[in-house]
């Protein structure tokens, strides 16, 4: 062969490699602020009666110093049959095994009680009867979860089903005996989201009253990956200049260029 033609391939090599590392490596990243009037497809939802009129869930400032913005969401399960959530329908059909990230951060009181993460799951591609949910439970990661602000990584953690029939993961996977997100996937590799996201305090609850905010998941088509976090917040605009220090100017919608901005307009609403 040619040195002039060696030299060629070589290039083409080059100019294909190079061409096909960035795509495979593209990640997205977008925060959406959820407000009471911005709410980007969450809604509040009584998991007990079905229902979001009997919903008790809402956006508050704090408490502490929250890991996003100023606020988070504000859930409680005062009795045995609470069931309270915070929801979306966005993710309904997303393939689990697409799920490369996932995070959020609770607030509770301790010991073991904090805010789940879970989601109605189809784990099989003929089912036709509903499959049940697929539970995070921070408590399981390591038998206490503290008070204040901690933050959890499903990804890394411990999940079981609610339902554990033949409609549902089939016996795997119990609350008893929990799987990680790797059997999880590897069980059911044609696993999908089958409806709700959600956030969620209760069942078989009592005198709950917990925060959660900063959650975070990651969907991979496999060339790019878009990562989604969602900022819970009660206002979209700040109403104090706490609100836009440490970073806070940055999480109103739309966001401030630095914190001088924010509290200019907090002092003068421009």
């Amino acid at each position: 062969m040619k040195k002039r033609s060696v030299q060629a391939l070589i290039l083409a090599i080059f100019i294909v490699s190079f061409a096909v590392s960035p795509a495979s490596a593209q990640t997205t990243n977008t925060t959406f602020v959820v407000t009471p009037t911005n709410p980007y497809g969450w809604y509040f939802y009584d998991d007990t009666t079905d229902s979001t009129t009997t919903a008790t869930g809402n956006f508050v400032d704090g408490p502490a110093t929250p890991p996003l913005g100023s606020g988070s969401v504000h859930l409680t399960a005062l009795t045995a049959t609470d069931r309270q959530a915070i929801a979306t329908n966005a993710y309904a059909g997303t393939p689990i095994s697409n799920i490369t990230t996932w995070g959020y951060s609770t607030y509770q009181p301790g010991p073991t009680l904090a805010i789940t993460l879970q989601f109605d799951i189809k784990y099989r591609t003929t089912d036709t009867a509903y499959g049940g949910r697929l539970v995070f439970e921070p408590y399981q990661q390591s038998g206490t979860v503290g008070s204040g602000w901690q933050t959890w990584n499903p990804y890394n953690g411990v999940w079981w089903a609610s339902k554990t029939t033949a409609a549902g993961s089939n016996g795997l996977c119990p609350q008893s005996s929990p799987c990680t997100w790797a059997q999880v996937t590897s069980s059911f590799p044609d696993a999908t989201i089958n409806g709700r996201l959600l956030l969620r305090a209760g069942g078989n609850w009592t005198n709950f009253d917990g925060n959660a905010d900063a959650l975070t998941i990651g969907i991979t088509d496999g060339t790019a990956t878009q990562v989604d976090t969602y900022d819970f917040n009660l206002h979209s605009a700040p109403t104090n200049a706490e609100q836009c220090k440490n970073g806070g100017y940055k999480t109103f919608n739309p966001s401030f260029k630095n914190q001088g901005q924010c509290i200019q307009y907090v002092n003068t609403g421009k």
